[in-house]
């Protein structure tokens, strides 16, 4: 160890993701020295060094020889006591370069789960990186299920930890004025806002939400509609897949247009939670997800959370959590859930409970520490 109380910890992982930043000041202010080392480009982190693999914009076969090597160069220069690799898309693939000697946590996303179930290539690297792996972090259960069937990682190297709400976004509520958020993004005053919690994509099916939405307007002119637009992929093809879906997204919005925000540009966490703090109901319905931490910090902020009826939502609604489960086919049952949907104040006083008691940040980061010191000492 570096020494008795600070672990050196390597996060192999997107320097870009909001998830990369929270945990990366979150280990810093515990105490850790933490360097995250990132395929792509990314801000600075504060509380953390950021290494950048070399080699942006050159052919990717090349890049990834170079990456290779430099991934070694700066683990033996650094000498961590544990990796954590974040994300299982370039970044599994580049921890299959990790020398041996350091402890290896691997936390897949649901997404990259999700992805590899129609992909061979895809299942391979997670497959690769998964077996490497000391010690892997799903955050719901069903994942944890997928990982110890279809992968076969032994379920004593299998932990279900979900990241929680950060202490920060807890600490930050008291201070929130819902009234001075909506003027400040032009939101009517008076309007029942609905919040897609989820960056705009076809995995969050935001075109189907602002097609119920569309249907369910035209009954209702106090609903008003706020999408996340804001994120911007790394790649070139992404980001022209992710335009063109904007495009469809913006047409199936039709004469309701006008009653839709579109945010875009990327939030911090904090910009974002106050969002979701001036919103009366907030909708995630992915096909397939994890322990999402944007459904979590909705159920903190006060709102009425309407989420597709799918396993790792089932969990937590099984775990406490006050939520709206909706059937297939989605668009029309949200469209018709949206007609009479109203913000609920004895759901929204139970729903803050349940996360400071089951999910708080500060609990969670504590719950890691415990994992990674064990894993240290082998």
């Amino acid at each position: 160890m570096a020494d008795r109380d600070g672990l050196t910890i390597v996060l192999l992982a997107p320097a870009a993701s909001v998830h990369t930043a929270r945990w990366a000041a979150a280990l810093a202010g515990a105490g850790h020295r933490v360097v995250v080392a990132s395929w792509q480009p990314g801000p600075e982190l504060p509380g953390a060094e950021l290494r950048v693999a070399p080699g942006a914009g050159m052919w990717p076969v090349r890049r990834a020889a170079r990456a290779v090597r430099w991934l070694r160069r700066l683990v033996h220069e650094i000498r961590p006591d544990l990796v954590h690799v974040q994300s299982i898309g370039a970044h599994g693939l580049l921890a299959m370069a990790l020398p041996r000697g350091s402890a290896l946590v691997v936390t897949p996303w649901g997404s990259e789960i999700r992805a590899a179930s129609h992909s061979a290539p895809r299942a391979t690297v997670i497959r690769l990186a998964l077996r490497r792996a000391d010690l892997v972090l799903p955050t719901s259960a069903e994942v944890a299920a997928e990982l110890a069937d279809r992968y076969r990682v032994p379920p004593t190297r299998i932990r279900v930890l979900s990241w929680g709400v950060s202490a920060d976004l807890i600490q930050r509520l008291p201070t929130i004025s819902a009234a001075t958020v909506r003027s400040d993004l032009g939101i009517p005053a008076d309007a029942t806002v609905l919040l897609s919690v989820r960056s705009i994509s076809a995995t969050y099916r935001t075109r189907e939400i602002v097609s119920a939405f569309a249907r369910a307007a035209a009954d209702r002119p106090d609903l008003f509609f706020v999408v996340l637009a804001g994120h911007r992929p790394d790649r070139e093809s992404a980001r022209r897949a992710k335009d063109g879906y904007l495009e469809a997204v913006r047409a199936a919005a039709g004469a309701v247009a006008d009653r839709i925000l579109l945010v875009d540009r990327a939030l911090s966490p904090r910009q974002a939670f106050e969002l979701m703090c001036a919103s009366d109901v907030a909708v995630s319905v992915p096909l397939g997800d994890q322990r999402s931490s944007s459904v979590l910090e909705v159920a903190l902020a006060g709102c009425r959370i309407i989420l597709s009826d799918i396993a790792p939502y089932r969990e937590l609604v099984s775990d406490g959590l006050a939520a709206d489960l909706l059937a297939e086919p989605i668009g029309a049952t949200l469209a018709a859930h949206l007609v009479t949907v109203s913000a609920d104040g004895a759901s929204c006083r139970g729903n803050r409970k349940f996360i400071l008691a089951r999910e708080n940040g500060a609990d969670k980061l504590a719950e890691l520490d415990q994992i990674y010191r064990r894993l240290c000492l082998g």
